[in-house]
């Protein structure tokens, strides 16, 4: 285990009609006057919106409301956010929503006090100094944003999808009511699942010791979350595999299961050059096409990690090292097949796909190396696992 810093410091208010608690929560908070974020018309079409309005309009607090945001969310909506904000300038903002809501929420906070283009931060050319405060009521579960340091924003001109890490986009508290999951399409289920896992995934095939607690973290997540899924996916009105899949969905992201690692997100950078080509790709549905054939490659060059993931997530009895991995591959591609993941671009709905083009933007050119400990993948390398795909 390596030296590590660890902050968590989101406040979680779980279960059945917490949502009803946000006019407290804010006035204990103190805040007076809140913007609120949203997505493209679930909140309303639910009732959650007028529920939340309602209660905070009892406690005296005044607001607005964002609405609009998309799925694979873009630095324009960012843009408008901010503006909104320094028109009005509210105390805090609240997030009600998934992901999607909550990155455009992160990078318009930190924005807000940025005199230039608040895409600089997912360019990496400048880190963010100081934010305005987040709460969040969750609808999904998914991307864990909800606990993360992440915001991932993407510009459809430049076709370019990235993320950036700062503690400053933490929350201070989400509210998570598993009931609010309930009635959501199925492949939106399915797509926050795949996130979930990947995100846990993702971390676990980061360099590890022997005897590394991030790992058995990692491995409770992932089969908490697979058993969790046969059930939810089978039955959309039970509760209690919901209620698991939405704590793990802010478990998975909030850095515990990478505690005490190095830790890359190579099947990340990959998805993210896809839905980046191709916003109406849902992040979760390029990240179950893209992880099989990531891990085939990987398998051959991390072997005995490949061997324990298909030994402890799915109970394989298999002495080969070489086998065992590419099994329990072979498992997780059959999980996928359950959750009715794609295999193909076609799958897709993607014809015609420029591999070369798509390991352009992934590598920036060849600059930025798809990340791994064992080995970087260049733009042929990269292009090798698009190809895959097809």
């Amino acid at each position: 285990m390596i030296d590590f810093e660890f902050v968590s410091p989101t406040k979680i208010y779980f279960g059945k009609g917490k949502e009803e608690k946000i006019g407290d929560i804010l006035q204990d908070y103190g805040f007076k006057k809140i913007a609120i974020v949203i997505g493209q018309g679930h909140v309303i079409k639910s009732g959650l919106l007028d529920r939340v309005i309602n209660k905070i309009s009892e406690k005296g607090i005044s607001y607005f409301v964002y609405k609009g945001v998309r799925p694979n969310p873009t630095i324009k909506e960012c843009h408008e956010l901010i503006d909104l904000l320094k028109k009005e300038n509210p105390e805090m903002i609240l997030a009600v929503g998934g992901g999607s809501v909550i990155d455009v929420s992160k990078n318009a906070a930190c924005g807000y006090y940025y005199d230039g283009d608040s895409f600089d931060f997912n360019l990496h050319k400048v880190t963010p100094k100081k934010t305005l405060p987040i709460g969040v009521i969750l609808t999904i579960a998914a991307a864990g944003s909800e606990m993360s340091a992440s915001s991932v924003i993407q510009n459809d001109e430049l076709q370019i999808k990235n993320g950036f890490l700062s503690d400053l986009n933490r929350p201070l508290f989400v509210i998570e009511n598993p009931e609010l999951t309930i009635g959501l399409p199925k492949e939106q289920l399915a797509n926050g699942i795949v996130d979930i896992m990947m995100h846990t995934m993702e971390r676990y095939f980061s360099k590890s010791d022997d005897n590394e607690p991030a790992d058995r973290f990692a491995e409770g997540v992932l089969k908490s979350v697979m058993k969790a899924a046969k059930i939810a996916f089978v039955d959309e009105k039970d509760y209690d595999s919901r209620a698991v899949l939405m704590l793990m969905s802010s478990l998975s992201h909030n850095g515990l299961t990478s505690i005490g690692k190095n830790m890359a997100m190579p099947v990340h950078q990959l998805e993210h050059a896809i839905s980046g080509m191709f916003p109406e790709v849902a992040h979760g549905r390029g990240l179950a096409l893209l992880f099989p054939k990531w891990a085939k490659y990987y398998a051959k060059i991390d072997t005995a990690k490949f061997a324990q993931f298909g030994r402890e997530i799915f109970d394989l009895n298999i002495k080969d090292d070489y086998e065992c991995a590419y099994k329990g591959i072979e498992e997780l591609e059959k999980f996928y097949e359950f959750l009715e993941m794609p295999k193909t671009f076609s799958d897709l709905n993607l014809k015609n796909v420029d591999t070369y083009q798509l390991a352009k933007i992934c590598t920036l050119n060849n600059t930025r190396p798809v990340p791994h400990f064992i080995k970087k993948l260049d733009i042929d390398e990269t292009k090798a696992i698009y190809d895959l795909c097809i």
